[in-house]
């Protein structure tokens, strides 16, 4: 029943594959064999590999033979060099000895017949050494005491530097001091100026960042004058302020210029005036140091002792001195008398 119930297209099918399955299997012997010839070039590769690898360490086997025949030889070289340096060395040692040898010899036998021509005895050997002694203790004590002078030195130019310090601080605040100073009397000068032409001054400006070729700062102002009619004629003319102050206003010069002359003119006039004023003041302080003291001498003289000329002259001055003083002054301090006085 089972053979009856099967489908014929089943059967076909199989008839089908049948040779399907045949070239498939031809295909799978082919492609083995195909596995097995390229696995057998490999072997063959891997062969011809083998013996290149083996060639290659036998030949580094022979490198490294070389190699280390060649360290030995070289190391052997370097040891024969060393050697025949060492050997070198100790014959020109040998060479230096002998050499000194040679001159010690020669000044042997030279001082042995210095004293056999001279006939020294060991006593006078004897003060010989004690004498050098003695000058090698003078030349320790010697540069002792220069080396005692040179930390003195060093000290002192230490001082010295530390002073010259100070003093060019002191020199710099003094600088400092006396610009400020300068600056100061230039500003009340300015104010005072200023104060002038006050009322004409209509607006003033500071240009700090200016490119004058100056420490000072660049001042622009306007003013407002009042200037009388001139003719053709060239004649300074002038311009009167508030307070009848009068400034002469050259023709081609400005405000600026004659404020600034008329500012020199001033200072010129009171640095004279204080040179002056002191120069007096000294003057009448050493006239009247000197009367005093005059007076002190006179009244000394007069009335505590009159004879201290008498008593110093002779202690000041020599004897022919004093003759040819009482020769000169005598006839001025004897009097002459005409008629006999009564006794």
């Amino acid at each position: 029943m089972e053979e009856a119930g099967q489908d014929p297209l089943d059967d076909v099918r199989d008839v089908m594959e049948i040779p399907k399955l045949e070239i498939t299997k031809q295909n799978l012997d082919s492609l083995n064999s195909d596995l097995e010839k390229d696995l057998q070039r490999m072997d063959e590769a891997n062969q011809v590999l083998l013996k290149k690898i083996q060639e290659k360490e036998e030949t580094i086997q022979s490198l490294e033979r070389d190699i280390t025949l060649s360290v030995r030889q070289a190391r052997e070289r370097e040891e024969l060099d060393h050697r025949t340096a060492e050997k070198e060395a100790a014959l020109r040692d040998l060479e230096l000895e002998t050499a000194k040898l040679f001159t010690i010899w020669g000044m042997v036998f030279q001082i042995s017949r210095k004293f056999k021509n001279v006939g020294l005895d060991k006593e006078a050997l004897k003060q010989m050494l004690a004498e050098l002694k003695v000058k090698l203790q003078k030349s320790t004590e010697s540069c002792a005491s220069q080396e005692k002078e040179l930390v003195k030195i060093e000290s002192d130019y230490q001082s010295v530097y530390q002073l010259c310090e100070d003093q060019a601080h002191y020199i710099k605040k003094y600088q400092e001091i006396l610009r400020q100073m300068e600056k100061e009397k230039e500003m009340l000068l300015l104010e005072k100026e200023v104060q002038r032409w006050r009322s004409s001054i209509q607006s003033a400006k500071t240009r700090p960042g200016a490119d004058c070729g100056s420490d000072h700062e660049l001042l622009i102002a306007k003013f407002r004058l009042k200037l009388k009619k001139v003719g053709k004629t060239t004649r300074p003319f002038r311009c009167k302020a508030q307070n009848n102050a009068t400034q002469i206003v050259k023709p081609g010069s400005t405000l600026v210029e004659t404020i600034q002359s008329n500012m020199e003119k001033t200072i010129v006039k009171k640095q004279k005036r204080i040179f002056w004023y002191r120069h007096f003041r000294y003057f009448i302080f050493v006239v009247m140091i000197f009367f005093r003291l005059l007076g002190y001498v006179l009244f000394y003289l007069q009335y505590i002792n009159p004879d201290l000329l008498v008593d110093a002259l002779p202690m000041v001055m020599s004897r022919e001195t004093l003759t040819r003083l009482r020769d000169a002054l005598f006839p001025f301090l004897t009097l002459e008398v005409e008629e006999v006085l009564p006794h």
